[in-house]
């Protein structure tokens, strides 16, 4: 009897090690010598964000050039702006430029010895803020910037007969390098980086709209190409530019505030344009003809009722 239960127990055995139970979420167990590897993550969702419309970007704070003192190339001239309730007026203005008859001869002129020059604001037709400085003999365009004033003239040189002088005012109003401390230029040399690529990104961003518009495409290639020249020159005569790169830093923020705005009335004008095909296609659809009348139908005459007592 014993030798049978033996036998019988040494035939169940290999059985009941095969008859092992699948529990959920029981892992099979590795093979000896093989490592598990670890379960791969699940790529999170790509987010897909609209564009959205673009808006005109915000301009520089007038609050950095109040009560400044700025020169051209941050050594010739002097220019401060103060801010009277809503208007801004240049306090003073010294230009300096070269003798008429001696142009090896320095010279200076005085302008609003009579009283502050109110500036008239022209809105920001390229981004930044613009003011016109109106005078006869040198009217100048000035567009703020970041701790800056470019200025422009549509004559070029200012000549002053009286005093026999000859001034040229265009270029970056700002201050001497002398006031930049070490913090401030890594600073600039940090925002520029960030303007660098951003004014990259409008580029790209414009030219992909003028797709279709060839004639556009290639005046906006040419325009960036000539930005970069034009900066080199504006920038070369700046006071010790090469140590701290405010001029370029600058005259780059102009750049992308001029991109942007771009970018913002493209997208207006495509709006509108869309509206107006929209507003000439309902005027063109053919109108539905009215609705022919239906024939009005006369009910039947009730059957009279007939009286008691009558055939």
């Amino acid at each position: 009897m014993r030798a049978f239960l033996l036998i019988f127990a040494l035939v169940l055995a290999p059985l009941s090690a095969q008859a092992q139970l699948a529990l959920p979420g029981a892992v099979a167990p590795t093979p000896e010598g093989e490592s598990m590897a670890p379960p791969k993550p699940h790529a999170a969702p790509r987010k897909t964000e609209g564009a959205g419309p673009v808006s005109r970007p915000k301009p520089p704070a007038e609050s950095a050039i109040l009560g400044q003192t700025l020169s051209l190339n941050g050594t010739r001239g002097v220019l401060t702006v103060e801010k009277t309730g809503d208007d801004l007026r240049v306090t003073r203005l010294v230009l300096a430029g070269a003798k008429v008859s001696h142009p090896n001869q320095s010279c200076e002129v005085a302008m609003g010895d009579d009283g502050p020059i109110t500036l008239k604001a022209l809105g920001a037709p390229d981004g930044a803020t613009r003011y016109e400085l109106q005078s006869s003999v040198c009217p100048m365009l000035l567009d703020l910037l970041g701790g800056a004033l470019r200025v422009s003239t549509p004559f070029g040189a200012c000549v002053f007969m009286q005093a026999d002088c000859r001034a040229d005012v265009s270029g970056l109003w700002g201050p001497p390098a002398a006031s930049f401390s070490e913090s401030q230029i890594k600073t600039f040399e940090r925002e520029r980086a960030g303007l660098e690529k951003s004014t990259q990104a409008r580029f790209r961003d414009l030219l992909n709209k003028f797709k279709k518009k060839p004639d556009l495409a290639r005046l906006l290639v040419k325009d960036q190409a000539d930005f970069g020249a034009s900066r080199s020159k504006t920038c070369r005569d700046y006071d010790k530019e090469e140590t701290h790169g405010f001029c370029a830093l600058r005259l780059t923020e102009a750049r992308d505030l001029a991109l942007h705005a771009r970018l913002a009335d493209d997208a207006g004008d495509r709006k509108a344009e869309k509206g107006a095909a929209e507003k000439n296609t309902r005027k063109a659809a053919p109108r539905k003809p009215a609705a022919a009348p239906r024939p009005t139908t006369l009910a039947p005459a009730a059957a009279p009722t007939a009286q008691p007592g009558l055939y």
